[in-house]
């Protein structure tokens, strides 16, 4: 066999192992993808969904995406937590099956799993699908370490990890923004603290200098006041008190013990926070953002932070 022949030969053979290498990979991917899908609870993404309902005995949550955001709908209509609903997709929606525990449901063996009488039932609106997707969970297993769960579509009975269910297990007060006043401080341009008659005005006419221009002129320590604003952007509501009250004055909101005024922009209305009377049951003290009804509780310590004394924002000289 000439040179030339064997050339041909070698890269044919080469070919039919390469042609044969592909068809392996192709037919392995397929198999692995197809081992995912059936090892995971649903097979739509996040951004599939538009609307969500948990219900668990008499109380539904209903909840909603308009295209901007997820916010509740149903038992009030408030803004949701964005970092729970993102933390709720990735343990439920995107979820994994632990074990296969039955192909097809026994009817006369559900009881044992708490399945005949679902704990809590979640269900997901999709674009452009009419029937509903929905999640049933049982009973947590003995260990405590599991739980039983069952989909609408799907005959099996299965086994999940226990913080499957413990993830999806939420109420109105872990769905919603908690947070009690919107605002970046890096992009604050001016800060009031008002106690009665007493203010305390901070500006900042040039970036990163801050001057105190009530009750007097200074140089704002700017650490200080950084401190106090940060702790008032992570500080979250500890309760819902009332969400649309009447009488703001059982709460000591209708003179509040001290306001706090943030504007972000010269052209723009301040962010405002009403802080009112302490609260003994449950412990705390009621605040409420002025342009929003609802009346939340904040831990009983928060106001710590907020100076009494003007001198105490200055540079020391």
């Amino acid at each position: 066999m000439s040179l030339f022949k064997k050339t041909i030969f070698w890269v044919m053979v080469l070919a039919v192992i390469a042609g044969v290498f592909i068809v392996f990979t192709k037919e392995e991917e397929k198999s692995e993808k197809k081992r995912e899908e059936s090892a995971t609870l649903f097979l739509f993404e996040p951004d599939d969904v538009t609307d969500i309902s948990f219900k668990k005995g008499h109380i539904i949550i209903e909840c909603k995406n308009d295209g901007k955001g997820w916010y509740i709908l149903k038992p009030v209509r408030a803004d949701a937590d964005k970092d729970a609903f993102e933390r709720f997709f990735k343990m439920v929606v995107k979820g994994k099956i632990d074990a296969v525990l039955f192909e097809n449901q026994p009817k006369d063996r559900l009881s044992e799993f708490g399945l005949d009488k679902p704990y809590l039932e979640v269900s997901f609106k999709l674009k452009n699908e009419k029937k509903l997707k929905s999640i049933f969970f049982g009973d947590r297993g003995p260990t405590q370490n599991v739980a039983f769960a069952i989909t609408s579509d799907d005959s099996r009975v299965l086994r999940l990890h226990a913080d499957v269910r413990a993830e999806a297990d939420k109420d109105v007060y872990d769905l919603r923004d908690k947070t009690i006043l919107p605002f970046e401080p890096t992009k604050a341009k001016g800060v009031a603290i008002i106690r009665g008659d007493k203010k305390i005005v901070m500006e900042q006419p040039s970036e990163g200098m801050w001057h105190l221009t009530e009750p007097f002129e200074g140089i704002v320590n700017v650490a200080k006041l950084m401190e106090i604003l940060y702790k008032v952007k992570n500080s979250k509501a500890q309760a819902f008190i009332e969400e649309d009250p009447k009488d703001l004055k059982k709460y000591g909101l209708d003179k509040p013990i001290i306001k706090l005024n943030v504007w972000s922009g010269d052209a723009k209305p301040p962010q405002v926070l009403l802080i009112g009377d302490k609260s003994k049951n449950p412990r705390g003290i009621y605040a409420k953002r002025e342009s929003i009804a609802n009346v939340f509780l904040l831990e009983e310590e928060f106001t710590d932070i907020f100076p009494e004394d003007a001198k105490k924002m200055v540079e020391k000289q």
